[in-house]
């Protein structure tokens, strides 16, 4: 089954390779309240704030920046514009605030503007994925009129900023404002007019985006024109054969209102194709889904006409067969076990690589129940059966009950025949950092409990043990040990599906010890 990606770690290495080169200071944090766990950052970011990458990602934004308890108001801010977030699933644009910075040339620090902004990336399901928190560096636009009267290289510095920047001043038509005129422009932003500022210059906007009147750009111009009151909002222009996403940015200065863009075009582009990317793995995961569970019903009839001729055949004509009985009883066997192995792939088929937890499960209830259905086994093989207690964790009931009904069932089967099967199962908790080298986790978290089936059965060799988690690869023949070759797949699947891990230890002759890690 293809894995789904709210909360996948393949998908979200993906995401974060994308915001490391997006340009621009982004941050993309879980929407894990209250901690908001950092997942990815851009570099353009990182080299602002001069940080290693690794002691940022993987660790809740307040821990990262607010631990000393010197910005409480901003931390109480982003707090607030989270939650917000969360609860409206709209993008939430915070109060600019006010840093001192060190200069990139001379060192020194200096007062910047930084404008936050939190916008949220919605799956499939409607949900919050990831929270795009987004820092603008808006001290240049915000000084921009200031620079325009005392330096005449204005348009030249102007240029050098990389995102869009207007001033207009606003033309009358019998008291009221019909439209704008460009005083003022970058590059960045004559380029969307495929021009330069001076052929800009002077002309009105309408002229140049004739359709600009039908939306905020207008609008919102009007309005602080008026009010005086800046005012920030999430702008999409596919009119006048543009298709641009631009964060807009208004606000009055005397007779003029200066506008800034940040442009985040590109991301949003990135964004829609992968959200169209997961439309499309959906789409194929049922795809799929629908196509096994067709198959394995029209499979399992024929089998289960070849079962039915064959006890007919053997209850009529059992003597005239003679020595073909044989052959006959062989020919079951193998139909009774293409069966089985059928009935494990559609459960193989079924299992969610990413699905999200759905209830809180007792693992030691499900080991009793397991036990259960095991206990002709366990009394045939006179089996000894230690179970410590268990931890709750949050997943799918039916998926857990078959990784530990497989993990069982294996112990037994597998068992040393001139000793008696001791089966332990136990648990504890561990630290991330705790994790053996190597091991990838569904899911990164703080804890992760660490759940143990060990057995004292006749093992295998360590070098087997990716192999033993594949489909279809088994260390025996069929005549040795009964069995598809499925089970361990499926308890890799589950464990995989919940966030998790599983691997294995052994020695040949000496019992084997199964590991399940799951989010804690």
């Amino acid at each position: 089954m293809i894995q789904s990606s709210a909360t996948n770690s393949d998908s979200l290495a993906f995401n974060a390779l994308l915001i490391n080169a997006m340009p621009g200071n982004h941050l993309v944090l879980l929407p894990n309240a209250p901690t908001f766990t950092i997942a990815a950052i851009s570099d353009e970011y990182l080299a602002e704030l001069n940080l290693p990458r690794e002691i940022m990602v993987g660790y809740g934004v307040f821990e990262v920046f607010f631990s000393d308890a010197v910005n409480d108001a901003v931390a109480g801010q982003l707090m607030q514009s989270l939650t917000q977030l969360l609860q409206t699933k709209q993008a939430h644009f915070m109060p600019d605030q006010q840093h001192r910075w060190p200069n990139a040339k001379t060192g020194l620090p200096e007062w910047r503007t930084w404008r936050p902004v939190n916008k949220p990336v919605i799956g499939p399901d409607k949900e919050v994925i990831y929270i795009i928190h987004t820092i603008e560096d808006v001290t240049n636009a915000l000084q921009l009129v200031e620079i325009t009267e005392a330096n005449r290289y204005l348009q030249t510095i102007i240029n050098l900023l990389k995102e869009p920047l207007q001033v207009l001043q606003p033309v009358f038509e019998d008291g009221e404002i019909v439209d704008f005129r460009f005083k003022l422009t970058n590059q960045a932003y004559a380029s969307y007019a495929n021009a330069t500022p001076e052929q800009l210059q002077g002309k009105r906007v309408g002229d140049v985006f004739p359709s600009y009147f039908e939306t905020a750009s207008f609008i919102n111009s009007v309005k602080t024109y008026q009010t005086g009151q800046p005012l920030t909002f999430e702008i999409h222009y596919d009119k006048d054969g543009l298709d641009l996403y631009n964060l807009m940015s208004t606000s009055r200065l005397d007779d003029e209102v200066v506008i800034h863009f940040t442009d985040f075009t590109r991301l949003r582009q990135l964004q829609l194709q992968l959200e169209s990317k997961i439309d499309e793995l959906k789409r194929s995961n049922d795809h799929l889904q629908q196509f096994a569970y067709a198959s394995s019903h029209d499979l399992q009839e024929p089998l289960r006409k070849i079962q039915q001729f064959g006890d007919l055949l053997r209850s009529s004509y059992a003597e005239e067969l003679g020595a073909g009985l044989s052959y006959l009883e062989r020919m079951q066997s193998a139909a009774g076990r293409m069966s089985v192995l059928i009935k494990d792939l559609l459960t193989f088929s079924r299992i969610g690589t990413n699905q999200a937890a759905s209830q809180w499960v007792a693992l030691g209830t499900l080991v009793e129940e397991a036990l259960t259905d095991l206990e002709l086994v366990v009394a045939e093989t006179g089996a000894v059966i230690q179970v410590a207690p268990l931890p709750t964790v949050l997943g799918d009931r039916l998926q857990l009950s078959l990784l530990f009904g497989n993990l069982l069932s294996n112990a037994l089967k597998f068992r040393h025949e001139n000793r008696r099967p001791v089966i332990t199962v136990k648990a504890r908790q561990i630290k991330s950092s705790a994790l053996p080298a190597g091991l990838r986790t569904g899911r990164e978290v703080a804890a992760y409990h660490l759940i143990e089936v060990c057995d004292n059965g006749i093992g295998f060799d360590e070098k087997y043990t990716d192999r033993i988690f594949q489909v279809f690869q088994r260390l025996h023949g069929h005549s040795a040990y009964a069995g598809t070759g499925i089970g361990l797949a499926i308890c890799e699947k589950v464990v995989t599906s919940h966030g998790g891990a599983i691997t294995a230890h052994s020695q040949v002759g000496q019992g084997a010890t199964f590991q399940v890690y799951l989010p804690a």
